[in-house]
């Protein structure tokens, strides 16, 4: 037998950070939420103005384009009212060709007849009586 007794239990001991650590760290905790809380409120305002910016030029835009488009529809209107009154002038003077033959200038391109390509003459001939038909004639395998 051993000579030693009963063992005894461990004594554990909570040693934790002081009310003043607490209660600094709480404090740093709410200076951190007003500092967000305030960052956040500038950029909410700054997202704001931004975006009724774009909202006004967006507004000037639309208003030109609709400017333009009244424009674009009367001067239209007026240029079918023109071609109207004077169609069938326009239409017979549309029709009107004439074609005159002239000398070719120099410099310019001209096609010629087609000529057929010069090809090299054939010389590989396949010759059927050279092999005989056996096992694995006539074919490339690598084994």
């Amino acid at each position: 037998m051993c000579g030693g007794g009963q063992p005894s239990p461990p004594k554990i001991e909570y040693v934790g950070p002081s009310k003043s650590d607490l209660e600094a760290n709480q404090r740093s905790l709410d200076n951190y939420q007003r500092q967000m809380t305030a960052q956040q409120n500038n950029f909410q305002s700054q997202l704001q103005s931004q975006i009724e910016a774009a909202n006004a030029e967006t507004a000037e835009l639309q208003a030109s384009y609709e400017a333009e488009t009244a424009q674009l529809q009367a001067d239209n209107a007026a240029e079918a009212a023109a071609a109207a009154a004077s169609s069938t002038a326009n239409q017979a003077a549309a029709y009107t060709t004439s074609a005159v033959q002239t000398e070719i200038p120099e410099g310019a391109q001209t096609t010629a007849a087609v000529t057929e390509k010069k090809k090299p003459k054939k010389n590989l001939k396949i010759s059927t009586a050279g092999a005989t038909n056996s096992a694995g004639s006539g074919l490339n395998i690598g084994v």
